[in-house]
């Protein structure tokens, strides 16, 4: 049941993904030009270096259309050039060692924005979360800029450490799938690999859940929308898991045929929808587990009378059948 309401409540407030797609572009497009400002001087020298010149002239050694009519193709020789002890790949990798100092700031600087855009991506996920939760108690149109300014204490709050737990378990998935990948055969490893990394992002999702739900329903702090028991008990956490298991799944695969299907255009429209559809998970799951009443249209009104926890149903039940029953007095006929 959860799975089918965050879907509709995808499908009917999918005029979020317009905002979500136009953060993602300005901040992606920000992001590239300080990488660039960074990194483009220390790049041209690299690629102005010797080692570099004697790489690319041997790496196209191995293209037949470099060669000139008449010459013998002959690739095998070429790659063992390219990869033979005291070869340009070699002599490369030991010009960039050597050379690595200079490199460190700019290294610096690109991770820096890299956080830094994370922190303004969260930021927006929050405010979209405040203007989704509007609509779900009330069904109100509450304009996003509104929400943004009204929320941007909260949002920052929640930002950062959401940020920093985005980045440790993106760094714990991608360290275990090259390690993978060093060790195993391709397909195993990307196999292993990806397995994991679903796994882990489900348990990071499941564990962080609650948070912007919290803070913009109940309107908590940070502190306590971190203590939220639910999180932790058994019932709570194997459904919730599931759920985002089964989300993760459907976004790589929704995104994987998009980009292949359209050679990336799609990209456009799959990937804000995919934040939409945890934002969507989010709050479904937090109206759940607190039994609160929410819109999904206007005319649908969706509800959990145990809690998200089946033990409660029967105490209800027994309490409706206890409650004393109104008595009507008579009505008499005037005559």
């Amino acid at each position: 049941m959860r799975f089918t309401n965050v879907l509709r409540l995808l499908m009917k407030n999918s005029k979020q993904v317009v905002y979500l797609l136009i953060s993602k572009v300005i901040t992606t497009l920000v992001v590239l030009a300080l990488c660039a400002a960074f990194i483009l001087p220390e790049l041209l020298e690299i690629i102005e270096s010797p080692a570099a010149q004697a790489l690319y002239e041997d790496f196209m050694q191995v293209l037949p259309l470099s060669l000139e009519a008449g010459e013998a193709y002959d690739p095998i020789s070429a790659i063992n050039a390219i990869f033979k002890a005291g070869g340009s790949l070699s002599q490369f990798w030991a010009f960039l060692v050597s050379e690595s100092l200079k490199f460190i700031p700019a290294v610096v600087g690109c991770v820096l924005v890299y956080l830094a855009k994370c922190f303004v991506d969260e930021v927006i996920h929050f405010t979209v979360g405040c203007t989704l939760n509007d609509k779900m108690a009330t069904y109100a149109e509450t304009p996003f800029g509104t929400a943004f300014v009204a929320n941007l204490g909260k949002a920052s709050n929640y930002a950062w450490l959401y940020t920093l737990v985005t980045v440790l378990t993106d760094g714990v998935g991608l360290a275990i799938l090259v390690v993978f990948l060093r060790f195993l055969p391709l397909l195993l490893a990307l196999f292993l690999g990806v397995t994991v990394i679903v796994g882990i992002q489900a348990i990071k999702m499941t564990l962080t859940s609650n948070w912007m739900p919290a803070m913009t329903t109940d309107n908590k702090k940070l502190k306590e929308a971190l203590r939220c028991k639910e999180t932790l008990t058994k019932s709570y956490f194997s459904k919730t898991y599931m759920l985002y298991a089964v989300l993760v799944y459907l976004v790589i695969v929704v995104n994987v045929v998009a980009a292949v299907c359209t050679f990336g255009s799609a990209l456009l429209l799959t990937i804000p929808t995919s934040y939409l559809l945890f934002i969507c998970a989010q709050y479904v799951n937090y109206y759940t587990m607190t039994g609160k009443k929410y819109f999904i249209t206007y005319e649908s009104i969706e509800t959990n009378l145990d809690h998200g926890d089946h033990a409660h149903f029967f105490n209800y039940l027994e309490e409706e059948k206890e409650a004393p029953k109104q008595e009507t007095a008579p009505v008499h006929e005037e005559k």
